[in-house]
């Protein structure tokens, strides 16, 4: 009936665009004047006051409540495209339910609290005496508010999972803000506590070496390295002594704050997004089985006319290492060949021969445990050995073979090359080694360029403040999957690091820290890290060999200085993968388990990644040690890295200045990158187009116009179609990053009013 009384003349049951009209005129004015007429004590006329009483008589105090849902109705209704009917048991069906659960709710609770004025009006009285009548006092409170849900979710449809989400993350952020606000009171009045008293007797020392664990055998005692071992040895398992102080919290690397502003309330994460250590687990196997151990050990040697004992044992979390001191006469060749039937021996899946043990007169074995002890992310980061570190770029590994922790400095590597096979650890490390580095540093600090083509691994950290890429925008910078874009990255990294080459040849300083000292004296930008992560060099190498290669070649050789520094990964150590040049760049490798020796040759110069057990037990080597240090990799979950990044996520998005290639040649410099790329979207907004000869008109210079019509186009501000010489604008784009960036630069006097058409 409706659509025939209003349908247009011509059209059958098409509605009238004036009938319409007037139809939701009309609406949104009863249900404004129902709002009028509930909360007004004015005089509201004959109509007015009846219904008013109605409302007021069925509902009771519900009925503040009716007028805005019944708004809310009309509206969704309006938005279906002017179909009144459509949804309408729906929207029906919600506001009763809604009206009589909150009215019976009301009316019981005006009776549980008879003082406190409550009314449900008639309706409520009925449904509440109803539902008290089948449920009991309590069942028809329970029942009303599971109503009162049921008619919300009609009306609203409401994703409860995702409230629930939002609204345990606000609790969850209010803890943590609290926790801290806690740590720091505690600090504060330790401090203050320390300064009125004594002076602590803790000093900050180096990890001593594990203890030994017990006296040399009665037929040794005539040995002459009886004198270096100690009379009464008082064995202390090394994870007791690296825990005596476990209230030690991992805490904010202080560093003076930097110029840039856009990160100057920045807060560095805390170790509690991480997995606690598991505290009552022991590292390496009990003092019997070490004792066992090595009487089997030295039964082995025996059984094959060799005199040895074991002088030592080092209990680690994965391996124990036990140190076997031969007697006269006895060759290292025939202990070395006899690696095989040890293992046999003591049931063990692999054994890794040290022959001999760098500065001590004695042949390591390393055994594997026969239970693992996990060494998690958390507990390196707490230990006192990281937290005395002040390098900026000072990382976790893990613990080494003997149980105490182990660090590294990544600019004094300067670069590092990481392998190994499928499931040995490679991935993890890498998360390690980054987490290490954002628990230290802020944004303006170190920054991160990110090349992960397996699309996997690193895709966890998509958003984070850290991300860097100076090809491209803050905006657009992402973790690059694509070979192609990650050759343009590492060349334009190549042009970044000649840019400060020549900032720091002007300021006459010879690395980062330098500048950056000098920076803060002349009120200039300071320069931050870069760290370029590779997670797999091996299909870079296989898609642009040639581009990639040079260009790692070139920043391996000169761009330690200036701040950069690699992190190289690869699954596939092959001569291919990891050729001669990039190896003789990188003294600094980290190897995993590997199928083969001649893998680990590739990887090390030397064999033993082969003889590793995987999933985190690793061989590292560095320029001042001449044989590899064994070290069992820090552990840290998806979802450890997943709360990390959800922190760093709340802190803001990426933001550096555009990198923008110099131009000598030019005339009258145009200012900073960001200056001449807002400029440039300026010109183009106010011209409606873009040309070479435009910018070039502007920008005074046929290079800096090119390379700012680069810029544009990689930024998708600009794209020419194939088969067109003409550049398709996206105006709407270029205005949204123009309201954003509130500084643009003035455009120059003399611009065209006049819009022109773009093809």
């Amino acid at each position: 009936m409706f659509k025939r009384r209003f349908a247009a003349p011509g059209k059958k049951g098409a509605p009238s665009p004036f009938a319409g009209a007037l139809y939701w005129i009309l609406s949104f004015a009863f249900a404004l004047w129902l709002i009028w007429l509930t909360f007004s004590r004015s005089p509201k006329g004959v109509v007015g006051e009846t219904v008013s009483g109605v409302l007021h008589g069925l509902l009771g105090q519900s009925a503040y409540l009716f007028p805005f849902i019944f708004l809310y109705g009309l509206a969704a209704i309006l938005l279906k495209l002017g179909k009144p009917h459509k949804g309408l048991i729906t929207l029906t069906g919600g506001i009763l339910l809604m009206l009589g659960a909150l009215s019976s709710g009301l009316q019981l609770m005006s009776t549980a609290f008879p003082a406190a004025g409550f009314d449900g009006g008639h309706i409520g009285y009925y449904m509440e005496y109803a539902l008290e009548k089948m449920f009991g006092a309590a069942g028809a409170g329970v029942f009303s508010f599971a109503l009162f849900l049921v008619g919300a979710q009609l009306l609203f449809k409401i994703s409860w999972g995702k409230a629930l989400k939002v609204s345990w993350s606000a609790i969850a952020e209010d803890y943590r803000s609290w926790s801290q606000a806690r740590r720091d009171l505690k600090s504060k009045l330790k401090l203050i506590s320390e300064k009125e008293g004594p002076e602590p007797k803790y000093e900050a020392k180096p990890i001593p070496e594990a203890p030994r664990i017990a006296e040399l055998p009665a037929a040794a005692k005539a040995q002459p390295l009886k004198e270096e071992r100690p009379k009464t040895p008082t064995p202390l398992p090394v994870k007791e002594r690296e825990r005596e102080n476990p209230d030690i919290k991992v805490q904010p690397h202080k560093k003076p704050k930097t110029y840039t502003a856009h990160f100057k309330d920045f807060k560095l994460p805390m170790s509690d997004l991480l997995d606690p250590p598991a505290r009552e687990t022991v590292i390496g196997p009990s003092r019997d089985e070490m004792e066992a151990a090595r009487t089997k050990l030295e039964e082995t040697f025996k059984s094959f006319d060799i005199t040895v004992h074991v002088a030592d044992i080092f209990p680690g979390p994965v391996i124990t290492r036990y140190e076997v001191t031969p007697a006269p006469g006895v060759k290292i060749s025939s202990i070395v060949s006899l690696a095989n039937d040890v293992a046999l021996a003591m049931k063990a899946a692999g054994i890794r021969v040290i022959a001999p043990i760098p500065g001590k007169s004695a042949i390591g074995f390393e055994i594997p445990n026969q239970k693992r002890a996990k060494v998690g992310l958390r507990e390196v980061l707490e230990s006192p050995a990281f937290n005395e570190r002040k390098e900026p770029l000072a990382f976790g590994i893990g613990r080494h073979a003997e149980g105490s922790i182990a660090l590294a400095n990544l600019e004094d590597m300067p670069h590092l090359l990481v392998a190994g096979s499928t499931g040995s650890g490679k991935s993890v490390f890498l998360q390690s080694l980054i987490l290490s580095l954002m628990f230290r540093n802020t944004p303006d600090e170190v920054k991160f360029v990110m090349i992960d083509p397996k699309r996997l691994e690193l895709s966890f950290y998509q958003d984070v403040p850290y991300l860097y890429d100076p090809k491209v925008l803050p905006d657009s910078v992402s973790v690059i999957t694509d070979a192609k874009d990650a050759a343009k990255t590492l060349i334009c990294l190549t042009k970044v690091m000649m840019q400060r080459y020549k900032k720091f040849e002007k300021a006459r300083v010879k690395n980062i820290a330098g500048y950056n000292k000098w920076a803060a004296a002349n009120n200039e930008q300071p320069e931050y890290y870069i760290i370029v992560v590779i997670d797999e060099l091996a299909d870079l190498m296989v898609q642009a060999k040639n581009v990639v290669e040079e260009n790692i070649q070139r920043l391996a050789q000169m761009a330690r200085a200036v701040g950069i520094h690699l992190v190289l990964a690869t699954q596939q150590p092959s001569v291919d993968v990891i050729t001669g040049v990039i190896k003789a760049n990188l003294p600094s490798r980290i190897a995993l388990q590997v199928t083969s020796k001649v893998n680990s040759r590739v990887i090390l110069d030397t064999g033993g990644a082969e003889a590793l057990i995987g999933k985190g037990d690793l061989l590292y080597l560095t320029k001042d040690s001449p044989k590899p240090l064994r070290i069992q990799g820090a552990f840290v979950g998806e979802s450890e890295i997943n709360r990390v990044v959800e922190y760093l996520k709340t802190q803001g998005r990426p933001d550096y200045p555009m990198f923008v290639e110099e131009d000598e040649t030019a005339g009258g410099g145009k200012g900073s990158s960001s200056e001449e790329l807002i400029a440039a979207l300026t010109l183009i907004n106010e011209r409606r187009r873009v040309s070479q000869d435009l910018l070039k008109a502007h920008f005074g210079s046929s290079a800096r116009a090119t390379n700012i019509l680069s810029i544009l186009e990689v930024n998708k501000f600009i794209h020419k179609p194939e088969g067109s010489n003409r550049w398709e604008i996206f105006f709407d784009k270029i205005e949204s990053h123009l309201a954003n960036h509130q500084s643009a630069p003035q455009q120059p006097e003399g611009a065209a009013q006049e819009q022109e058409g773009v093809k």
